[in-house]
């Protein structure tokens, strides 16, 4: 009896943390629940690449007049690099060289003088997996500035991106934080003109041209940016010197000195500040700048605040694409909960009339039993910061059928020990060792069921494998553990009818 003592004060201690649980960390409902918005969208990889090979064309470069290699030129392409070469008797050296500087480059000849660098099926597979994972990282940054409780932002395939931003509804705000680039950069002038035709006679391979924001104005600038936005260390919304919306920012310590060092050298040229290929404006470096500047521009208040958002969490690594939006209204999610209500509990009334009817007074404890099954399942979502979907409700209405069927199974075994003439106490020990080993199969096939559902699952097939797996482990301590103490008591009290 002092021991039966022990597990109901263990009991009520475990019923009242659960309870606390609840009051204080309530349960953030999913999409499907609460209405919001969700979108599969997929980076530019293509495009990505391409980037990759004109960065590696100017690294290749550099290294090699560093080197002294008699070279002409090197020019990237959308899927190679080529390097013309004066020297036959070089060419083992620049390849040996190349293949010690860099990583994962195949090397090929395309003729007399010219070296052909292609980087290798597995570091364009990697390379991808690696901009996937960043994009991601970038997104949910950006998506926690939003303020969304409990968003959904998960790989979708080997290539695309699923976000779900339960509660938010504002469609056209998401797509411009989630879809800029945002590649904020600072970079020479080299010339301006009213038309992009009067630049191309001065264009390098070390300078492009690109647009004004407006479009009035097309500027030649440095190819390679002096400042980018991975140098950036906060920005945040203020007012130019005409009181007009604009966005300031900081550098980081390593990049301040270097731009200061920079604006003293080209004090009275142009520096153009550019967003996501666009020049939003070109002040003239009036005297050395290093840790702070400011973009102006014709931007909105609203612009401005998500400029900043976006500043701060970085920019993309690439261009995305959205392929799918939809936007989920919450008089959808109301009439699910309330469904699902009803179905829970007309589902555990019949439950709770046939184990009476079937069981007695045990069935009474089973009762019990499911009912702190029920609430320990609500307090462990609530603990986990889980997220409640529509498969979710299933899984919980699911788990009360799965809860009574382990009182079922052990009420069973004890009724034939009882028919075999033991008696009431050593019938319940022996009805709960002989269905022990069948009742802990059960329990550990489910936890191995949901986990790998929620490994390999997404969106609303995790929010059911979350409400599965702690259902099972609420549904071992509660009508398992407890309901043998329960029947234990009962038996002690000669109460028990079973």
């Amino acid at each position: 009896m002092k021991n039966t003592n022990y597990h109901l004060l263990g009991f009520f201690a475990l019923v009242l943390l659960s309870i606390v649980a609840v009051f204080y960390r309530p349960v953030h409902l999913g999409l499907d629940l609460k209405g919001g918005i969700s979108m599969v969208i997929e980076p530019d990889f293509e495009y990505a690449v391409k980037l990759e090979y004109e960065r590696l064309g100017r690294d290749i470069y550099n290294k090699l007049r560093e080197k002294n290699f008699k070279i002409l030129d090197v020019t990237p392409y959308e899927d190679r690099v080529e390097v013309e070469y004066l020297e036959s008797k070089e060419l083992d050296k620049i390849e040996q060289f190349l293949k010690e500087t860099f990583e994962g480059l195949e090397l090929d000849s395309a003729g007399e003088g010219i070296l052909v660098v292609r980087f290798s099926s597995q570091y364009v597979d990697r390379f991808r997996r690696d901009l996937l994972e960043q994009t991601i990282e970038v997104l949910r940054s950006r998506i926690d500035e939003l303020g969304v409780a409990q968003p959904v932002i998960t790989k979708l395939g080997s290539k695309r991106i699923l976000i779900e931003l339960p509660g938010y509804l504002d469609i056209e705000r998401a797509k411009r934080v989630i879809g800029s680039t945002a590649s904020l950069e600072l970079r020479l002038v080299i010339d301006t003109a009213s038309s992009k035709e009067e630049l191309e006679s001065e264009l390098t391979k070390d300078t492009e041209i690109l647009p004004s924001r407006e479009g009035g104005e097309w500027f030649l600038v440095d190819k390679v940016p002096v400042i980018s936005g991975s140098d950036l260390k906060t920005a945040y919304q203020s007012v130019d010197e005409y009181g007009q919306p604009a966005v300031s920012f900081e550098l980081k310590s390593e990049s301040a000195s270097r731009f200061g060092d920079f604006t003293q050298k080209n004090i009275g040229k142009r520096l153009a500040i550019v967003l996501d290929r666009k020049v939003v404006s070109a002040p003239v470096i009036r005297s050395r700048i290093s840790s702070s500047g400011q973009i102006t521009g014709l931007f909105t208040r609203e612009e401005v605040r998500d400029l900043a958002l976006i500043l701060r969490t970085g920019s993309l690594p690439v261009n995305i694409e959205f392929l799918q939006e939809k936007v989920i209204g919450p008089s959808l999610g109301r009439d699910a909960i309330e469904q699902g209500i009803k179905a829970g509990i007309l589902g555990f009334i019949l439950l709770v009339a046939i184990v009476m009817v079937r069981y007695k007074v045990a069935g009474a404890s089973a009762t019990v039993s499911i009912l702190m099954n029920g609430l320990l399942l609500w307090a462990g979502l609530a603990i986990l910061g889980a997220t409640l979907t529509l498969p979710g409700i299933a899984g919980i209405i699911l788990n009360m059928g799965i809860a009574v069927d382990s009182n079922v199974l052990i009420f069973e075994r004890v009724k034939e020990e009882l028919r075999l003439g033991n008696s009431l106490r050593k019938s319940i020990e022996l009805g709960y060792r002989k269905a022990w080993s069948a009742v802990l199969d059960t329990h550990v096939t489910l936890l191995v069921a949901a986990l790998i559902l929620f490994q390999f699952g997404s969106g609303p097939v995790k929010g059911f494998a979350t409400t599965l797996a702690v259902g099972t482990i609420a549904s071992f301590l509660s009508n398992v553990y407890y309901a043998k103490v329960f029947l234990d008591l009962l038996s002690k009290k000669r109460v028990l009818k079973i």
